[in-house]
């Protein structure tokens, strides 16, 4: 297994060292759009959605990790060099949540470091401390509205923290999707001015649906009944649900923001004793995370 992992981090390292041989480097400069429809890829499917909808027809986009893949151990593919190499953009989620191997690969392959755009930046996100789920700074975050300069400010005042400072999972809150809409319309229009009025009347037409998809949510969630808004899932995912929404993450089988993280059977004893106290009768997991944890609870 070692073997077949070096074998295939030789062929990536190959890879992108004919990319920067044959001018696909940073240095060589990146080519000239000219009209034509612009190369866009996006690292994984939420940001390749977000980006489809205000894109459409006028990009031709490339989505690197299939749906099924763990972002957070995804592994790159030889190829992807390539694609990333012949991208106009790039867009990807930032905050640590893809792998390191994939950052790097960005860095290395892309045309120029001007095409890379980091989403989460743009969406104020909130800090994840180490302590838990349960220390998720829900105060100023209840109207994201009035609130949004606020968390402007904080975001500023933690950008150099480390992993874990800010949970990349911003896709659970609708407003949250709705800054990455607009950062994402304004990096098109960018690279693209030619198609400016179809990227903003398609950013404007996707905020309006995801603002009204947030009273849909709450409207929900209020069919529920209080004692039972309480979660269990794979890790550390769901705080944005929770603080918008006004859900309670009881506890996660992985204590962390690393689906890919092991954990001991004194913690694995924890979290049923969670689940046996509180009656819960659902766990929730993602599809492409490693289930084993589940099974066994």
């Amino acid at each position: 297994m070692k073997e077949k992992r070096l074998f295939k981090f030789g062929i990536l390292a190959l890879s992108i060292v004919l990319i920067a041989c044959t001018g696909g480097s940073a240095e060589a400069g990146c080519p000239e759009i000219d009209g034509r429809e612009i190369n866009v890829v996006a690292t994984t499917p939420m940001i390749g959605e977000f980006v489809s909808q205000v894109g459409g027809d006028n990009i031709n986009l490339t989505v690197l990790m299939p749906a099924e893949a763990d972002p957070h151990t995804y592994d790159p593919a030889p190829q992807d060099a390539g694609t990333i190499a012949d991208a106009d953009l790039v867009f990807y989620t930032g905050l640590k949540y893809e792998p390191a191997a994939l950052i790097k690969l960005l860095e290395n392959s892309a045309c120029s470091a001007e095409v890379l755009a980091e989403v989460g930046e743009s969406v104020f996100p909130i800090e994840f401390k180490e302590g838990g789920h349960d220390d998720h700074d829900e105060e100023g975050h209840d109207d994201d509205e009035e609130g949004h300069d606020d968390d402007e400010e904080g975001h500023d005042d933690h950008a150099g923290h480390d992993h874990g400072a800010y949970d990349p999972h911003f896709w659970f809150d609708p407003n949250r999707v709705a800054y990455a809409a607009e950062y994402i319309e304004s990096k098109l229009v960018e690279f693209d001015p030619s198609n400016a009025s179809e990227y903003e009347a398609a950013g404007k037409a996707y905020v309006t649906e995801l603002k009204g998809l947030v009273g849909q949510v709450s409207e929900l969630i209020s069919t529920i009944p209080s004692q039972n808004r309480k979660l269990i899932t794979t890790h550390e995912s769901l705080g944005y649900l929770e603080a918008k929404f006004g859900l309670e993450v009881l506890s996660t089988i992985i204590p962390s923001l690393d689906s890919a993280n092991e954990i001991s059977p004194s913690q694995l004893v924890g979290v049923i004793d969670v689940i046996e106290d509180n009656n819960v009768k659902v766990i929730f997991i993602e599809a492409e995370a490693p289930s084993v944890y589940a099974e066994t609870i």
